[in-house]
Parts: structure tokens; sequence; C-alpha cells
């Protein structure tokens, strides 16, 4: 199973017989047509608004394949999700969750325990092993208000962010987390990167019946999709900072395939193609999760951490986060 990912804004996508049908217009005017077998699908990304007949949507959600939308930088738009979960209790337990500031505190130093471990892991495995973080986790874990564990988790992100520059080389500049807009070329892929993770997330989480709007460490004042950007911390560094790392690295991305415009940066179409297929390879890749003992996917670890959050808000049991040792 995997993600089909159309990046041409004049492809045209829709059903023919039991298959999706891609179009895409050729510099000489004629249409490269391809065939693509509904039960090899995972989901469906639309980078830069191609056209999807209402047939083909239609039967992406009978097959239960959510479709999602990213601009043409790589920023997440929305999704068109499957028929609404109806876990009504699931969601009671999260709002009563959210409103317990003992249970909320605890879920919050879980969610940035995993997720300071995991930017640890990362620099620890690219030779950064002179690092603060472990310490950031330990201080975590001793905090008695969710302020004080959010700040935290900004002076880790700040640490973390410092060790960039020198895991990527001579090659690129970067001197920390821009994201509106991204104002190199690392921060446009850090962008992109987070965009599809989020795809990844939000189905996770309405696979699971969460409410993605009532989360815990993020606020949900400002309409954002809290439960989503929650769950979506311990994968930073696991998935996405991962593939930025190894496409730069690995020089296989490099300065000349971005363009800038008004100080915004983005891929050329061809490194997009390249960036995508390291993340789905990526999402594909197995590993033993700690938590099952089995070989998993990283695609399936997300779906995984959601439906143990929903286990933790219906029966209590503490909620680990996914760490890769």
């Amino acid at each position: 199973m995997s993600t089909l990912y159309l990046t041409q804004p004049d492809a045209v996508l829709s059903k023919k017989h039991e298959a999706f049908h891609v179009a895409i217009k050729q510099e000489d005017g004629q249409w490269k047509k391809q065939s693509i077998p509904a039960q090899t699908l995972e989901d469906i990304v639309l980078l830069g608004y191609p056209s999807i007949t209402g047939e083909a949507l239609g039967y992406a959600l009978e097959l239960g394949l959510p479709i999602h939308y990213l601009s043409s930088f790589g920023k997440y738009v929305g999704s068109a999700l499957p028929a609404e979960s109806r876990n009504g209790q699931l969601r009671l337990c999260q709002f009563r969750a959210h409103e317990d500031p003992s249970q909320r505190l605890a879920i919050v130093r879980s969610i940035v325990r995993g997720k300071i471990h995991n930017q640890y892991n990362l620099l620890y495995r690219r030779g950064e092993r002179d690092n603060p973080l472990k310490d950031r986790e330990k201080l975590a874990l001793q905090k008695s208000s969710l302020d004080e564990v959010r700040g935290v988790e900004g002076i880790a992100a700040r640490d973390y962010f410092a060790c960039w520059q020198t895991m990527l080389g001579n090659d690129w500049q970067f001197t920390g987390r821009f994201r509106r807009p991204p104002t190199d070329p690392v921060n446009a892929l850090l962008s992109f990167g987070y965009g599809l993770l989020r795809t990844q997330v939000v189905a996770a989480v309405h696979v699971a019946g969460l409410d993605p709007y009532i989360g815990f460490l993020h606020e949900t004042t400002r309409g954002q999709p809290a439960m989503v950007l929650d769950l979506m911390e311990e994968f930073r560094s696991l998935i996405a900072d991962s593939v930025v790392l190894t496409v730069l690295n690995q020089k296989e991305i490099k300065p000349k395939d971005f363009t800038e415009s008004l100080g915004a940066f983005r891929l050329t179409d061809s490194a997009i193609k390249v960036f995508l297929g390291a993340f789905d390879r990526k999402l594909s890749s197995e590993f033993k999760h700690p938590s099952f003992g089995y070989q998993c996917s990283y695609r399936r670890a997300i779906e995984l951490q959601a439906r143990l959050m929903a286990r933790h808000l219906q029966e209590g049991i503490v909620y680990e986060p996914l760490i890769i040792r």
C-alpha cells in the first residue's frame, strides 16, 4: 500500500472501472495516461491543486481513502475524509481529559518527552552526541505546569536546530527554524515534510475516532487541529527531519533544485518528485515497534499512536510516545 502523489497542476484524476486513471499533459500537448489499481493505495495527495473528478472523489471516499490537499509550496491545506467516526464516547473522554489539569499535564509530559528523546536520537546517530537534549528531556518530566513543559520544549527545539548547520555541511545555510514563509531551502524542505506528515496524522486521528480540534499540548483557542499537532510532535524528527537530512546529505536534492520568489523558497518539479519518493520510502520502511514487539511501518505506527491515545483516554492506560532507541 502506498500514497498516490499528483504534483502537476494540470493533471486530472478520474475513475475508470475499478481503478484510478491519471492523465498528465506533456510539453508537446499530448496526454500521458496511467491506470492505478485502487487496492494498491493508502491515500491520495494533491499538490498544487490538480483536478479530480466527482466520481473519483466519491470512489476514494467509499474505499476509505483520504484525499489531502497541499499548496504548491507544500503547505497543508485540508483533507477530504471518509465518513465521520461515530465514537461519541471517546470524544467525551477526550473533552474530560482536556479539562482535567493533572491528566492533561501527564499527557503533555509524555508527548514532549517523546519529541525531545527522538530529537536527541537523531542528533546522536548523525554524530552530534554532545548536545543537551537528554537533560531537557529529564527537565520536562520534572515540570509541574503546562507552560513550564512548553517552555522546556521550546528550549529543546532551539538546541536541536542549533546542531543542524554542522550536520548539513557547507552546501547549505541554516540559522534556525522559520515557517511563514520558509526563508531558505532547508526551511522550505522542513515545511514540506511537516505538511506531508500532517496528512498522515490527520487520517490516523480520523480513523481512531478522536476529535482533531481538542488537544493537550497545543491550545484549542486558535482554531488549529490541536490533537493532530500533538500527535505529530513525536514523529517530526523520526520521519520528516530524517528525510530532509537524508536527501540533502546524500545530495539527492541540491541548491539548484530551489527557486525563490519574494523571499520564499520552493522546490522545482523534478525535485518535488525526489522528495516525495524519499518521504514515501520512509513511511513504508519498517522497524520493531517498542510497545508491540513486531515489525511495523512508520505509516502504520502513526495510526497505532492515535489508537493508543484513544485507549488511554477511554481505559486509563498510560500513553507511551513512540520512541525509537
